[in-house]
């Protein structure tokens, strides 16, 4: 009977284990070139969107600004379209919207940010002029003010135990809807106290409005 004596069977063993490791050593490889490539290739694709965004912002900036004058009726229209959506945003309150306080809080942010785009197109644009590149500054941070002003009423305001409210601040006006079936004499005096004290708003520029 034919044997295979140790030393043989130790030296075999060494040589799988030898080959093994190469094989995995290439294969390792193999697939770190494929996710280098993978990621090269992602890479690729994400700088072609952001020139291709950057080309598009540099675009609507020359199409948008023109003319002084244009510019200048951006900024006025910013400010004319505002109002009125939020104007319609409070007035809605007075129909059966579920989730009103969800949605017309994320419709109210999601103008500003529409309005704040708009007037950054100005703003970094190199044709326009520095009068009117201060104004556009100017209302980006009124909105701003104007945002971070809605929320900390509207914070002060729950604070006061009402389940939830939503303010819709204007240059003319402040508009606001709190969650309550009814609105008592003493709430009311609560919202006016706390839109007072953040505020410059007289009783006739501070509108309330229950939703249930």
């Amino acid at each position: 009977m034919f044997k295979i004596k140790r030393p043989a069977i130790i030296g075999l063993l060494v040589v799988l284990l030898v080959f093994t490791g190469y094989l995995n050593h290439q294969l390792t490889q193999q697939a770190q070139r494929k996710s280098s490539k993978d990621y090269q290739n992602h890479e690729l694709i994400e700088l072609a969107k952001n020139e291709k965004y950057q080309e598009d912002v540099e675009t609507g900036m020359t199409e948008l600004n023109i003319d002084p004058a244009e510019e200048v009726d951006i900024i006025d229209s910013t400010k004319t379209e505002e109002n009125d959506a939020l104007e319609t945003m409070y007035t809605e309150a007075s129909k059966n919207i579920k989730n009103y306080f969800v949605e017309y809080r994320l419709s109210r942010d999601k103008l500003r940010a529409s309005l704040v785009d708009r007037l950054d197109i100005i703003v970094n644009n190199k044709n326009t002029s520095e009068d009117v590149r201060k104004e556009a500054q100017m209302e980006i941070m009124k909105l701003g003010n104007n945002s971070e002003k809605e929320l900390q009423i509207e914070g002060l305001i729950k604070g006061k135990g009402f389940d939830d409210a939503i303010v819709f601040l204007t240059d003319k006006d402040i508009k606001i809807v709190v969650s309550s079936a009814e609105l008592t004499e003493q709430d009311m005096v609560k919202i006016l106290d706390i839109v007072k004290s953040e505020t410059d708003y007289d009783n006739n520029n501070i509108k309330i409005m229950k939703k249930q």
